[in-house]
């Protein structure tokens, strides 16, 4: 994300959005893909024990840059060192990989300052530059994306020169790796007209995915987000895949979408549930590792320094064990919004019950009202269990049980027979 400046406008933006209402659930079953789960890694330690913590949370997926200006300082003078070793131990780990082709170097600017303004006359140079990395990793990275938040501050030079370069990037990774997807975009929000014109110039062309950011205040206006692109999208005739390839939130600095550590959970789980529940084919929670240094006193101005799920060390923050219960029982799992039977629930509860295989349930639940909710619950099978977003630990509860439900999400699983439709469940206010 790296945004270093909230302008007021975006403030403005993302206060609005949260007001709106919005619908959390969604018409339709949907099988939630098996990879569905990606992770910005953090880079701050040895490489073999950052994927024994993504092990751990259950991570399909990496996204890292492959800046130009590390692989290539000189003209013609390639050094792949770093990105060799990421890749060979992904790869050894069982992850897929998304590398994003960012973004300039100095030697192709006469003052030898980057600018991220890659115009016409440059293009063939950034071109080349995909050239090799994807000769280099054909077969070994799963998918490209051609850069990142072009709306944004990452990009310098007009939107024509963008969609130019998005255009012949497109073609040129196409004819190297047709096994590779391809992923275009990379907007920070839903920039309406932006998107529209880069349809009209053919830059999305023939791309597998088109990626987005949707940072908001809060879940549902993430999620808000998401619906409005697919409305954009949709008016745009593409039917091809949507990747959430950065969302997050920072407990702490100045950016507008801060969350109180406590909550951190929270919204963890509401945002990767509720992306899931609308079709979102991956989402990359940004990040793994933040800069946050336990027994240090950190930059509190710089909410960067607060985005990670577990600090440097991998031990883990409040975000951990939300993300890892995730990952765990949704993905692969199919979503179906006819269950639960909702007896005399009000509108202002949640609940998202996914079907995973060998007869394996989740219910996600929570109150958006204002006011604590008793409930009583039923959950038919066995291994009844009620499982803590903040620390991951289960408990296991009666088939029937009551709570008070509140806006915190409450976890639970069970088995049911894997040879049968689970019977619906009992939830009664």
């Amino acid at each position: 994300m790296k945004l270093f400046r909230i302008p007021v406008g975006f403030c403005v933006v993302l206060l609005f959005a949260s007001c709106l209402s919005l619908s959390f659930s969604t018409d339709g079953s949907r099988r939630v893909p098996a990879d569905f789960f990606g992770i910005i890694p953090g880079g701050q330690g040895p490489l073999s024990r950052e994927h024994e913590f993504l092990d751990e949370l259950g991570v399909a997926w990496m996204r890292t840059t492959f800046y130009w200006s590390d692989i290539e300082r000189q003209s013609g003078e390639w050094n792949f060192s770093r990105y060799d070793e990421y890749v060979e131990e992904g790869k050894k780990a069982g992850r897929k990989l998304l590398a994003i082709l960012a973004y300039d170097t100095p030697w192709i600017y006469r003052d030898n300052k980057r600018r991220r303004n890659i115009t016409p006359e440059r293009l063939p140079h950034y071109l080349r530059y995909v050239e090799e990395v994807v000769r280099r990793y054909r077969g070994k990275i799963d998918a490209y994306e051609i850069w990142n938040e072009p709306n944004w501050v990452f990009w310098k030079g007009t939107d024509q020169d963008f969609f130019a370069l998005s255009k012949a990037a497109l073609q040129k990774i196409r004819e190297l790796d047709p096994q590779a997807k391809i992923v275009a975009g990379s907007f920070s929000w839903v920039p309406k007209k932006f998107i529209r014109d880069m349809f009209a110039a053919g830059a999305i062309a023939g791309a597998d995915v088109v990626s987005f950011h949707p940072y908001g205040v809060n879940p549902e206006s993430s999620l808000k987000q998401y619906d409005r692109l697919v409305k954009v999208l949709s008016e745009q005739g593409y039917t091809g895949e949507i990747w959430v390839t950065e969302v997050g939130y920072p407990t702490d600095g100045y950016y507008p979408t801060r969350v109180a550590e406590e909550v951190f959970p929270e919204y963890v789980v509401k945002t990767l549930a509720g992306l899931a529940i609308r079709g979102a084919q991956k989402v990359f929670w940004y990040e793994l590792t933040g800069a946050y240094f336990r027994g240090k006193e950190p930059n509190r101005v710089n909410s960067e320094y607060f985005f990670g799920l577990a600090y440097p060390d991998y031990s883990p923050r409040t975000g951990v064990a939300a993300y890892a219960l995730c990952s765990r029982y949704i993905a692969g799992a199919e979503y179906r919004p006819e269950l639960p039977a909702r007896e005399n629930l009000p509108p202002a509860v949640e609940t998202l019950y996914f079907r995973g295989e060998g007869g394996r349930n989740t219910l996600i639940l929570w109150n958006n009202g204002k006011s604590p909710l008793p409930l009583r619950l039923k959950l038919p099978g066995t291994e009844q269990t009620r499982r803590d977003i903040f620390s991951g630990e289960g408990r296991a509860v009666p088939e029937e049980t009551e709570l008070i439900l509140d806006t915190t999400p409450q976890f639970f699983t069970w088995l049911s027979g894997p040879e049968g439709t689970p019977l619906p469940l009992a939830a009664r206010a």
